[in-house]
Parts: C-alpha cells; structure tokens; sequence
C-alpha cells in the first residue's frame, strides 16, 4: 500500500504534490544528487517519518510532547 501512495505522488504533476514531495525527501534525511529532486525510495522513507509523526501526535498531547522535548534537549545538550 505504501508503494502505491508513493508512486502516485510521485507521478502527480500538481504544485501541492511537488511540495510534499519535497518534505518527504526532507523527513527521509537523505541527500539528492544534483538536478534530481526526488527517488521513489527516499519518498517511501518520508512516508515513514510522517506516517510515525502523525500517530505520536494523535498519541500524546502537547503538553507531554513539551515536556519529552525538554527532557531530550537536555542529553542533547550534554553531546554538543
């Protein structure tokens, strides 16, 4: 099912699709070569990302992501 979404954003022409294209390719962390936007593989890996994000924020509410967010600032602080 996830391949089939992705390629049908992939293959759409519109604006609203190019943009989410290109938030997908930014979730999935990877890195476009030059003058190529987007791979089908680096979209599937921003599925993924958004995916998870949407059901951690039906999960939890926004206090408690503040409070989690806080918490890892602090290891994260400790690395840098």
């Amino acid at each position: 099912m996830a391949c089939v979404t992705v390629w049908a954003i992939a293959a759409d022409n519109s604006k609203e699709a190019a943009e989410l294209r290109a938030f997908l390719v930014k979730l999935s962390g990877r890195q476009m070569r030059h003058n190529i936007e987007f791979t089908n593989p680096a979209l599937l890996a921003g599925l993924w990302v958004f995916l998870s994000m949407l059901e951690i924020m039906e999960a939890y509410t926004q206090e408690e992501l503040d409070s989690l967010k806080s918490t890892a600032q602090q290891f994260l602080g400790k690395v840098v």
